[in-house]
C-alpha cells in the first residue's frame, strides 16, 4: 500500500540508460524498528524511510518502511483523517546516494504539520462492508489534506485478521493519484473503490 518515484544524480551508476542507487529496504509492521533490513536496487538517486502511525477502530499500529525515494512525499506528511476511529499519519525522511536511508530511523515528524486548513469532508468508517458507509458528519481537514476520499476494500490487518471496510474522510492531495490505498502496513486483498474529490471549503460561520 505504498508508492515509488525517482530523482536523478550524475554520479550514480548508469544501467540501460537509467541511474540506480542501492537503498536499505525493510517493511516491519507494528514496530518502529526494522527486523530484516536488506539492500535493494532503486531507479534514481534517492532513498527514503517512512514512519507510519495508524488507528483502526481501537487498535494502534506503528510501522517502519525503508526503500526508494518518493520525492512527492520527501520530508512531508501524508495523512488521512476521519472522525470515526480511523486515521493515518505517514512521515517521510529522504536521503541522496548509496545507502542514504541506512541511519534514517522511525521519527514522528508528521503531527506538527497537521493544522486545520479551513476545509472539511464527510466522514465515516465501517467494518463489514466495502460499500459506501453512511457519513456521521464532517471532519476538519488538516495540513495538505485538500481532497475528500471514499474508499472500500477487503483488507488483511497486520495480525492476520481479514475484513471488509469502507471509509470516508480527508486525504492529502494526490492520495488517489499515487495509489495510496487506505491502511499502511496492511494488505489490500481486493479493492471495491477509491474515489477522491476536492475538499469542501468551510463557510465563515463554520470556521
Amino acid at each position: 500500500m505504498n508508492t515509488i518515484f525517482v530523482f536523478l544524480i550524475l554520479s550514480n551508476l548508469v544501467i540501460a540508460g537509467q541511474l540506480t542507487t542501492t537503498c536499505n529496504s525493510c517493511w516491519t509492521i507494528d514496530s518502529t524498528e526494522c527486523c530484516d533490513e536488506r539492500k535493494f536496487q532503486c531507479d534514481g538517486s534517492g532513498c527514503m524511510t517512512l514512519s507510519e502511525y495508524t488507528v483502526v477502530a481501537a487498535d494502534e499500529y506503528r510501522t517502519i518502511q525503508k526503500g526508494c525515494s518518493v520525492p512527492l512525499l520527501c520530508d512531508k506528511c501524508f495523512s488521512v483523517t476521519t472522525n470515526d476511529n480511523f486515521l493515518v499519519r505517514v512521515g517521510s525522511q529522504c536521503g541522496e546516494g548509496e545507502g542514504s536511508n541506512e541511519n534514517l530511523n522511525y521519527k514522528d515528524i508528521c503531527t506538527r504539520q497537521l493544522k486545520p486548513n479551513n476545509h472539511h469532508c464527510p466522514s465515516c468508517f465501517n467494518i463489514g462492508s466495502t460499500k459506501d458507509c453512511e457519513s456521521t458528519g464532517y471532519v476538519d481537514c488538516l495540513g495538505m489534506e485538500m481532497e475528500c476520499f471514499n474508499y472500500g476494500a477487503f483488507v488483511m490487518l497486520s495480525d492476520g485478521r481479514t475484513m471488509n471496510v469502507s471509509l470516508k474522510g480527508c486525504i492529502t492531495s494526490g492520495g488517489c493519484d499515487i495509489g495510496y490505498s487506505g491502511v499502511p502496513g496492511n494488505k489490500e486483498l481486493k479493492r471495491d473503490h477509491m474515489i477522491c474529490t476536492p475538499a469542501i471549503k468551510k463557510e465563515e460561520n463554520e470556521v
